[in-house]
């Protein structure tokens, strides 16, 4: 079933759709940004082989040619043909339900425009959103509803389903039909939170339904951590108390509830820190550190270097560089470290000078009321 979208209030209003890179933050993954080069180049290379057919004599997305022209050769998805489709590869399974969390990668065009204005595959992340809550422009959510798991097709959206007579910015300009080739990854959940959330109280601490819900709470706070840390954060620990209170009658149900537990507050850990909240930070990082005694578990490079810099930021200049020891050991050739035992040096020479300033100023203050 198609989402609900409000089309007259989004193409009425001025709304402007963000198309933000997505930093994804689980501890298995890298959250390194990438560079302007990089994204370029992976941008151009899909750019040139994504917006075709899966076969050589399928025809090739023509810049030159008028999106009119290739709309020929779509079928329409809604009955007034402002959205059309083209399947370039056919999925599996059954299509993502209404307030279902998706993964997908995109390509996005203006028309005559060789180059994307909105490229997944050159940030190398993949885009995750909830289907139906308007989070990204109706035409994208009315595309990927009708796709299955691992089906690559071609949409073109007319203005009204797209970005309106405004526009967004200087990338699409005002009543502009965008195109776009989308490749549908995943289904991460199926409307896992409003399900859990109706649950009776009693069934709330069922293990299986608190993993499905913290899964889906985790991939939410992924998708909103490039947009909005503090969202973010509020995610994360919906999921960790959540699962800190689930009954576990299975040793397995114990050991994912634990591996969860740990991605959950490192990620608190990552998002504290950058918000600036130390001592939230810090207490996360202590869970961790609790966590892993008597287990196989180990405390990571990335949670020593973030829970080095809440300690700096707190002025524990002694211990942040004992956890810095431990993340150089881990990862002796990682700049970030090693340009946070600089920062943590020069606080720390910082604060000695102002130490024996005041510690002078006290002696001579003394020295003066003995006169």
């Amino acid at each position: 079933m198609l989402p609900k979208i409000n089309l007259k209030e989004l193409t009425t209003t001025g709304t402007t759709f963000h198309i933000d890179p997505v930093a994804d933050i689980m501890e298995d993954d890298s959250d390194d940004e990438v560079s302007k080069d990089a994204y370029e180049t992976e941008m151009l290379k899909h750019a040139k082989m994504e917006c075709m057919g899966e076969f050589e004599d399928e025809d090739v997305y023509d810049p030159t040619e008028p999106f009119e022209t290739f709309s020929s050769k779509m079928t329409n998805l809604i009955e007034n043909g402002d959205i059309k489709k083209r399947v370039l590869r056919e999925g599996y399974g059954d299509k993502p339900e209404d307030k279902s969390i998706v993964k997908v990668h995109y390509n996005a065009y203006t028309e005559h425009n060789a180059e994307p204005f909105d490229c997944t595959y050159g940030r190398k992340k993949p885009h995750i959103f909830t289907l139906g809550q308007g989070e990204v422009i109706p035409g994208l959510d009315i595309a990927v509803a009708s796709m299955k798991i691992n089906e690559k097709s071609q949409f073109l959206v007319k203005p009204a389903y797209a970005y309106g007579e405004f526009g967004c910015m200087d990338r699409i300009p005002p009543n502009s039909s965008v195109l776009f080739e989308i490749e549908l990854i995943e289904i991460i959940e199926s409307s896992a939170a409003e399900h859990y959330e109706n649950l009776p109280q009693e069934k709330r601490t069922e293990f299986s339904e608190v993993y499905k819900y913290c899964m889906s709470q985790c991939a939410k706070a992924k998708d909103l951590f490039g947009r909005s840390i503090i969202s973010a954060i509020k995610q994360y620990n919906m999921a960790v108390s959540a699962l800190e209170n689930a009954v576990l009658s299975e040793y397995e149900d114990q050991v994912k509830q634990q591996e969860l537990l740990y991605k959950l507050y490192s990620n608190l850990l990552v998002c504290y820190t950058k918000v600036e909240e130390p001592k939230k930070a810090c207490i996360n990082f202590n869970k961790i550190n609790q966590m892993v005694q008597g287990s196989d578990m180990k405390i990571s490079a990335k949670a020593y270097y973030n829970n080095a810099k809440c300690l700096r930021m707190l002025g524990d200049y002694s211990l942040a560089k004992r956890r810095l020891q431990c993340a150089y050991k881990l990862n002796p050739k990682n700049p970030e470290i090693l340009q946070e035992f600089k920062i943590i040096d020069e606080k720390q020479r910082i604060y000695k000078e102002k130490e024996q300033i005041m510690a002078s100023a006290f002696i001579n203050s003394k020295n003066k009321e003995t006169k």
